[in-house]
């Protein structure tokens, strides 16, 4: 057992957790010195100490990046392995990418990322307590993907019970239903996509004897996958179709699989349904300007176009569908013209807030705006850590199960 990343982690999961819930703020100190460091020789603005923290608390040092860029190192210039040895480093910059992808799309804040960062520097590859992993973390330092998928995953239990909850305390039945009933129909339309997929590169191996493996299956499928989701009448039959004769081929076989498919693929669209309730009705607030303060986290975006102020309550999960679907990779990154204030996960400024409050009195801007509440994702991060250090990868068994294994 690698008891150096497991403490590190234990430490930093544990204060990181505690400062994110008690005040809603991450110390890079905690997690990353060296960045702290950087941060004060470039001038970056510091945050204020919170008086509802023990004095100390603040202060206090937690190399975890350090230290797990530096024990991969050793290990690997030990046993005369270059990619161990650069394991942790790679490990850093790869949860820097998955979380400052989530910053960018406004899922969470900059902190989160580096607490994301910091797990995956000291777990770069799936450790031997770790009972059920993928493959490729054990050959390859990508583990931080494991890490992320849990974190995210692990947390749907609490978000199912908390918002069934909300549901029922407010007696929103109207809804709960929507939650089971919306989109039903192209959750099953997805689950013929993916085998019609998946059953025409078998066809094409018995056809015509081609067998498209590797990294050309994945491309073939994704975008079989997109084509007949692009002609969803034409994706519908040829699914259908693909789907018959695979029944008709393996009828048991067939039928668990398209079974296990769609339960999943469900699940995921009952999960999205409560995660979309959470955030349009939990996780959201409509407040007048006089109400705002600084690190406020709007739920939309105030701009200037034209010569018109203009506001856009879309958030990142919307356009991304909404780009999915149109197959418009622009819907991701709209042309605002001059953005006043977004939601960006650092919150409004002082000058956005005054700027705001002068778009109001000129009754340029109506006085109601909509305002995230405090989510904190550092106890879902530390939670996928723990799992994935002590069980495993909870996405690698959803797939084994699929794949009925």
């Amino acid at each position: 057992m690698d008891y150096v990343p497991l403490l590190l982690g234990l430490v930093m999961g544990a204060v990181t957790s505690y400062t994110d819930v008690k005040t809603g703020f991450v110390f890079d100190n905690h997690i990353f010195p060296t960045l702290t460091l950087i941060g004060k020789l470039l001038g970056w603005e510091e945050e204020d100490e919170e008086e509802s923290l023990p004095g100390w608390i603040p202060k206090l040092i937690i190399p975890a990046v350090e230290v797990g860029v530096l024990y991969y190192l050793y290990l690997g210039l030990s046993q005369g392995n270059t990619l161990l040895a650069a394991s942790g480093f790679i490990g850093l910059i790869l949860g820097f990418v998955l979380g400052l992808l989530l910053y960018y799309l406004g899922a969470w804040a900059s902190g989160d990322a580096v607490i994301l960062a910091g797990f995956s520097a000291l777990l770069p590859y799936a450790p031997a307590t770790a009972s059920i992993v993928a493959p490729y973390t054990v050959e390859y330092p990508l583990y931080p993907l494991t890490i992320l998928l849990n974190s995210i995953i692990a947390i749907f239990p609490f978000i199912f019970v908390y918002a069934f909850g909300v549901l029922i305390a407010r007696r929103k039945f109207a809804e709960l239903r929507e939650i089971f009933t919306d989109r039903a129909r192209l959750t099953l339309e997805v689950s013929l996509w993916i085998m019609a997929a998946l059953g025409l590169r078998l066809i094409i191996r018995e056809t015509v004897g081609v067998s498209i493996v590797g990294l050309w299956s994945w491309i073939f499928t994704i975008a079989a996958i997109y084509v007949f989701g692009r002609f969803r009448k034409v994706g519908d039959a040829v699914g259908i179709g693909v789907l018959a004769y695979l029944a008709y081929q393996e009828p048991v076989t067939t039928a668990e699989a398209f079974l296990k498919l769609l339960a999943v693929l469900y699940l995921f669209k009952v999960f999205f349904s409560l995660v979309k309730f959470m955030r349009t009705e939990v996780l959201m607030e409509e407040v007048t300007v006089e109400e705002l303060r600084e690190w406020d986290i709007l739920g939309e975006t105030v701009f200037e176009k034209d010569g018109k102020i203009l506001r856009d309550r879309n958030d990142a999960f919307t356009r991304i569908k909404n780009a999915l679907l149109s197959a418009d990779l622009g819907a991701l990154h709209p042309d605002y013209g001059r953005v006043i204030a977004s939601s960006s996960a650092e919150g409004l400024s002082g000058e956005q807030i005054e700027e705001l409050k002068r778009l109001v009195e000129e009754g340029m801007l109506e006085n109601s705006f909509l305002r995230k509440k405090s989510m904190p994702f550092a106890p879902a991060l530390f939670l996928g850590f723990l799992i994935s250090y002590f069980w495993g990868d909870i996405f690698w068994w959803i797939q084994l199960k699929i794949a009925g294994m």
